[in-house]
């Protein structure tokens, strides 16, 4: 149920916005301007996890965010925006705004094109691939030695495998 909806028009920018509670959810909706009906932002906050919905003018979902305390935690998830059936181009992990975890980048077809990880923001690792065809990893590349005991846990877990 939408609770004080609160809508705020700005002629000069063409930007419109909209603020409401969702049961124990505080929600904000920036649109495009009023020719269309899509939403541009879609901004829910949830015990202090900011998720930030990002639209093209078309209406399709291009980015999904999260923040905390302003900064980004957690998964980021950018999405072609040629494909209407959410095929994801890229994610990466995030923690206290930096760059903590997985980094991996899609081709067209969905297969692995970079897979990286990062441990407080510096490049630690890079797996290399037998073919583009292959999940399977055939190589390690340490990028970064002194960062990997930074890296986290499930990375450092899996990097003994290969070392």
């Amino acid at each position: 149920m939408k609770e004080k909806l609160k809508t705020t028009d700005y002629p000069s920018r063409n930007v419109k916005t909209q603020t409401y509670v969702d049961g124990d959810t505080f929600i904000t909706k920036h649109f495009y301007d009023a020719r269309d009906a899509y939403v541009r932002e879609f901004i829910s906050l949830k015990d202090g996890v900011q998720e930030i919905k990002h639209y093209t003018d078309q209406g399709v979902l291009s980015k999904l965010d999260h923040f905390v305390e302003n900064k980004r935690h957690g998964l980021e998830t950018k999405y072609m925006i040629s494909k209407a059936n959410s095929s994801v181009k890229s994610t990466k992990m995030y923690e206290n705004g930096k760059l903590h975890g997985k980094n991996i980048t899609y081709s067209q077809s969905g297969e692995v094109v970079k897979h990286e990880v990062f441990a407080l923001g510096k490049l630690v690792l890079k797996y290399l691939r037998e073919g583009s065809d292959s999940d399977e990893i055939t190589k390690v590349t340490i990028i970064d030695k002194e960062s990997i005991v930074n890296l986290p846990t499930t990375e450092h877990d899996k990097l003994q495998n290969y070392i």
